[in-house]
């Protein structure tokens, strides 16, 4: 049985256990959260993701089939998926970029300021 286990900080500082199980044979996946169990599914055989909120993030935990009776698994937070949390990302970052812009633009007008002084 193919086993994962990833340990996952979520935005608020919860630590948050996530595991998968995979049947050699039978293919079933299990996927659990702190113990609890999230997802059962049956027959797995190809690629499948399974998503699961951690402290308002988009948790994906992935089975990728490579071919034959291989598969590769893993676990990521979706920061581009528009969820809340992401959303108040975005526009504070670009709040941020704003802010960086007029900063830029008054340093590049006291630059010019000082070097019509300088001139003059």
């Amino acid at each position: 049985m193919a086993q994962q286990a990833w340990s996952i900080t979520g935005h608020y500082g919860n630590t948050y256990k996530l595991g998968l199980f995979h049947g050699e044979k039978t293919h079933h996946v299990v996927v659990h959260c702190n113990n609890n169990i999230v997802a059962i599914d049956f027959g797995v055989k190809e690629s499948k993701k399974y998503t699961i909120f951690l402290d308002q993030q988009l948790c994906e935990v992935s089975i990728d089939h490579t071919g034959g009776e291989n598969f590769t698994y893993d676990c990521r937070i979706n920061y581009d998926v528009e969820t809340p949390l992401n959303l108040q990302r975005k526009k504070q970052r670009e709040e941020e970029d704003k802010s960086e812009r007029i900063r830029l633009f008054v340093a590049v007008a006291i630059l010019v300021i000082i070097v019509a002084f300088l001139i003059g």
